[in-house]
């Protein structure tokens, strides 16, 4: 299975239109334009997406809806998994993961938990694996996702879309 673990795109801070909760904000108009350019450097670099998994908050929910906006057919089905949310727990993931079925998943979340996540799966809590907004980190499996079995292919930020 190859796992492409996202940060979500650009969103607005805390207060700003009237948000008083973290889970509740919303993606910037930059946001927006970062989601649309992951969903054309994606597929311009072949990746065939059979489902993508999004964090419950808002910010996550909108990089995934907004990068399968732009996404061509066949569009990948989107969910939602509480396990990406700042708490989820690595294990509860994988597990989630497992049960998929599909050969590349796209997992849309926040730092730190979703760097956390990343360096957890290729063997280390030790490894600082930091993803920029909109930043992408391919891993790659033998079979399906657990602690240590992951291979780290590829790190993005933003710029590598333009």
């Amino acid at each position: 299975m190859d796992l492409y673990l996202i940060r979500h795109a650009d969103a607005k801070p805390l207060g700003e239109d009237g948000v008083k909760e973290d889970a509740d904000r919303a993606l910037t108009d930059k946001g927006h334009a970062e989601s649309k350019q992951l969903a054309a450097a994606l597929q311009k670099r072949g990746v065939q997406l059979g489902l993508v998994v999004a964090s419950p908050l808002v910010r996550a929910r909108q990089t995934a809806s907004c990068m399968l906006s732009h996404w061509t057919q066949p569009v990948p089905a989107l969910t939602e998994c509480e396990e990406i949310a700042p708490d989820g727990k690595p294990g509860k993931l994988s597990k989630f993961l497992r049960k998929q079925k599909v050969e590349a998943v796209a997992v849309v979340g926040h730092m730190p938990s979703i760097g956390e996540y990343a360096a957890w799966l290729i063997g280390s809590k030790k490894v600082q694996v930091d993803l920029a907004k909109a930043g992408v980190a391919c891993i790659s499996f033998p079979n399906a996702p657990r602690k240590g079995k992951g291979s780290l292919r590829w790190l993005v930020t933003p710029a590598w879309y333009e």
